[in-house]
């Protein structure tokens, strides 16, 4: 969830933060790019992109199959 407090500065709330800060909330991240969020270094500029519903829950099923992949090739069951 990003939200603005009164100095004007978006603040990032990531998942193990408050479900709010009692700001104006003015967007939410959407799950499959929070890895992303949390890697970028304090105080370095982002920018969002708008997305629909259905681009958002592509993205996570997208993830979630590269994951599954991912731990497939890691273990040594195959």
């Amino acid at each position: 969830m990003v939200q603005v407090p009164h100095n004007g500065q978006p603040i990032v709330l990531m998942n193990d933060a408050q479900t709010t800060g009692g700001y104006p909330r003015i967007a939410c991240i959407i799950d499959a790019d929070m890895y992303q969020l949390a890697q970028i270094p304090l105080g370095q500029p982002i920018h969002f992109v708008p997305c629909t519903l259905e681009e958002a829950l592509k993205a996570r099923s997208d993830q979630q199959r590269y994951l599954q992949q991912l731990a497939w090739r890691l273990s040594d069951d195959h």
